[in-house]
């Protein structure tokens, strides 16, 4: 795990996936486990996920595939008044884990999946954090917040993914380069072996 201290005193972390991972084997239930990986699965934002319904999931083209309305995002173009709508990979696995929540549940389409606070899923970033560190042994576990779940879903596809910066910009709502560039981590030695070792050069 990486960290690095802003100008303000707060810290951006960087998780492994195994890392992240660790945070969702520590939710104590499912809304818990579905809100911690519709930030860190899918890159919403903490209000991102308050708006999120069962009627916002669907079907890919290919009838295998999974994506994800989300609705009201954050506009960073200034163009909308009432957020930009996009749609995110959803994936299969956490497809079924959200389609056996609402039938256990008995939550209707067009109701909030998670209905919570914003600061309510903060406290459940920071509460399986906090589990997670003692688990681990790992401190840095800490200084984990729901953005940096954002931040290592976007790093995650870009740097470790291969996954083309337009794909995640749109998947992610980014409107520019410049949006996506603080979610990236500088490349480790272990990224850049395995990138350039099977590089046509």
């Amino acid at each position: 795990m990486r960290t690095e201290r802003n100008k303000d005193g707060t810290f951006n972390v960087w998780l492994s996936r195994d890392e992240y991972q660790q945070l969702q084997r520590e939710c104590s239930s499912w809304d818990r486990e579905i809100a911690i990986r519709l930030m860190g699965d899918c890159g919403l934002r903490v209000a991102e996920v308050l708006d999120v319904e069962p009627r916002h999931v669907s079907r890919m083209s290919d009838g295998t595939h999974h994506s994800l309305e989300v609705v009201g995002g954050k506009d960073t173009t200034g163009e909308h008044t009432d957020g930009k709508h996009r749609e995110t990979w959803l994936p299969v696995e956490l497809e079924r884990t959200i389609n056996r929540f609402v039938q256990h549940e008995d939550i209707d389409r067009n109701e909030p999946l998670i209905d919570r606070s914003k600061r309510t899923l903060q406290y459940w970033v920071e509460h399986a954090a906090e589990a997670a560190a003692e688990t681990t042994g790992d401190g840095d576990y800490r200084r984990v917040t729901s953005h940096d779940l954002r931040r290592c879903w976007a790093n995650h596809l870009l740097v470790e993914g291969g996954i083309s910066p337009r794909i995640v910009m749109a998947l992610g709502g980014w409107s520019s380069y410049d949006a996506i560039e603080p979610y990236l981590a500088a490349p480790t030695e272990e990224n850049i072996i395995d990138s350039m070792s099977t590089a046509a050069l």
